[in-house]
């Protein structure tokens, strides 16, 4: 409903059903495939892509156009190997990459982050890219779980995002679904995990995991070669201010978040784990 609908201006729930089918059947995420959908009729709009290359007319909202291309990339077929290179290379191949919203490569989920200044948090650090699951901040600064935190203001946002990670690594490496966390704690977790594996697992100790887990993640990619530049999240984000809502005339804060929430992780100025959290946490770099 977000990724093929709101975010593309389509409002024919036949043909969102209808694509959304498509993306399952061929295994495809709906949420690249809607972002990099997106792209594409940005481009047509700007006169940058044209009927005769797309195969169709492509303007923002049009569900003819959607559910044509998902059956395009399904297929392989036409302007549909394009789409499949995602919107990080299909921008670039077309000379405006800045219509990408991505982080490291990845698409973003349904929030935008001059809304909830957390997010925008996460989604630059995750060490996956744009990622709703590697720390869903958007469960205090909208849902209000544990607590309630104000989405509009990056105070404090450096903090919960760190928690929120940390919690989230110890939620995936337990076999649990991430979304059991709207009503359970890592209080809930512990005692399942110490009736089924040896070890401690106190609340300072898996707090101490979820933390370890994350690093080691770092490590991997400062190794692939990402380096802080990869910390970041799209121009217009942090540039453009948001039209309506709420959020009307701010943009996201990463450049007042991203310094606290290196050193809160213990790492340098470059996002590189210093050589005393490594000893704490028992990690090292990966060469």
């Amino acid at each position: 409903a977000w990724a093929l609908g709101a975010a593309n201006g389509v409002n024919d729930l036949e043909a969102l059903t209808f694509a959304n089918f498509i993306c399952n059947e061929q295994g495809m995420d709906p949420i690249s495939f809607g972002a990099t959908v997106g792209a594409v009729m940005e481009l047509y709009d700007m006169g940058v892509l044209t009927k005769e290359q797309l195969g169709i007319e492509a303007p923002f909202g049009s569900a003819k156009a959607l559910t044509f291309f998902a059956e395009q990339v399904g297929k392989g077929q036409g302007f549909g190997k394009e789409i499949a290179m995602g919107s990080k290379r299909l921008t670039a191949k077309y000379g405006h990459p800045d219509l990408s919203m991505t982080v490291k490569g990845q698409e973003f989920p349904a929030y935008d982050s001059r809304g909830i200044q957390g997010m925008g948090l996460a989604y630059a650090t995750s060490n996956r890219g744009a990622c709703h699951l590697r720390g869903y901040t958007v469960a205090s600064e909208v849902l209000g779980i544990p607590v309630k935190t104000d989405p509009l203001v990056t105070e404090g946002k450096p903090g919960l995002v760190k928690a929120f990670q940390d919690a989230t690594a110890v939620f995936d490496s337990s076999g649990l679904c991430l979304f059991t966390s709207f009503a359970w704690t890592l209080q809930d977790v512990g005692p399942q995990l110490q009736a089924a594996c040896e070890g401690d697992w106190s609340m300072e100790n898996m707090n101490l995991v979820g933390e370890r887990i994350w690093n080691l993640e770092k490590e991997f990619n400062l190794a692939a070669g990402l380096t802080k530049k990869d910390d970041s999240l799209p121009k217009r984000l942090t540039t453009e201010p948001a039209k309506t809502g709420p959020a009307k005339g701010l943009v996201n804060g990463l450049d007042k978040m991203l310094p606290e929430y290196y050193e809160l992780r213990g790492w340098s100025k470059e996002g590189v784990p210093t050589a005393e959290t490594r000893k704490r946490l028992g990690t090292a770099a990966i060469k």
